[in-house]
């Protein structure tokens, strides 16, 4: 019942901390954590490893079939793009056309041909480029600092802005849920991918060391950068409430434990002041 209780409390803290503040505080983290990531260099990396393994021609191969769609479904603004800056006597003998079809014929025939052939030379000029481009995201400065301008773009932007504000809320309900309602939220997916990594913890030590560090490093970090702001968030939340409401919530989380306990104090108190006063009076 003590735990039940408890649980109901947590729920109830929750529920009283002011929500702007606290919404601010984890959306403020997040976005702070998001603009602290230095994704240039993962980027690079990343493709440099793709690149070494031969995975990106997947990617390329896509590319060049999405080229190949998007020229064939807007041919019409090619011919419409020659025929605009064709002379007078092209387009009155009607030859601006037959440019227009050798231009997409020949774009055409050059994207088959890159697909057909990886050793392709504009292929392996792209390739040059993509390479080029691995190692500026690792080790060019300007590059890097035009990757952190479009990351901070994006956290800035309201959409991003709007995603966190969902991402908080569904933690926030979530959390409430789990607190009001534990069995339940071991039911269903979660439950099964939280049994599966408790059996995989306790067979695997070394998963537990590396999760047991960086749990550590994850508590201390976050107590040092906004413990105090969470003590003065819960202690001004607490201290606003007066003595009936504390005794309400008590009272509701604990429920008849609590009068128990009141009831166990006087009886003891009763019977300590009684055993005092008779010693004192037969001494």
């Amino acid at each position: 019942r003590l735990r039940e209780g408890a649980t109901r409390l947590a729920a109830d803290m929750l529920e009283a901390l002011d929500q702007e503040r606290l919404g601010g505080m984890v959306k403020g983290a997040i976005a702070q954590r998001l603009r602290a990531m230095n994704l240039a260099p993962l980027i690079g990396q990343a493709l440099e490893a793709a690149m070494r393994d031969g995975r990106h021609a997947p990617v390329m191969d896509g590319i060049i079939h999405w080229a190949d769609r998007t020229l064939e479904a807007n041919d019409h603004l090619v011919r419409q793009m020659v025929h605009e800056r064709s002379g007078k006597i092209l387009r009155w003998t009607g030859l601006d056309e037959n440019v227009a079809n050798a231009i997409i014929d020949g774009l055409r025939r050059l994207l088959a041909d890159m697909a057909a052939d990886p050793g392709h030379s504009l292929r392996q000029k792209a390739e040059e480029g993509m390479a080029r481009l691995a190692d500026d995201l690792q080790h060019d400065p300007a590059m890097q600092a035009r990757v952190a301008r479009i990351r901070d773009e994006i956290v800035d932007n309201p959409a991003m802005q709007r995603w966190i504000d969902g991402l908080w809320e569904q933690a926030r309900s979530g959390l409430l849920r789990a607190v009001r309602d534990p069995g339940k939220a071991m039911a269903g997916r979660l439950g099964e991918a939280l049994r599966q990594l408790g059996g995989t913890l306790q067979e695997d030590a070394r998963l537990r060391l590396l999760v047991n560090r960086f749990v550590r490093r994850a508590a201390v970090g976050a107590t040092a950068a906004y413990g105090d702001s969470i003590v003065t968030l819960v202690s001004e939340t607490v201290r606003g409430w007066d003595a009936g409401t504390v005794t309400s919530r008590l009272e509701n989380a604990v429920g008849r434990d609590l009068q128990y306990i009141r009831i166990n104090g006087t009886l003891v108190g009763g019977l300590v002041g009684l055993a005092i006063h008779t010693v004192d009076t037969l001494l």
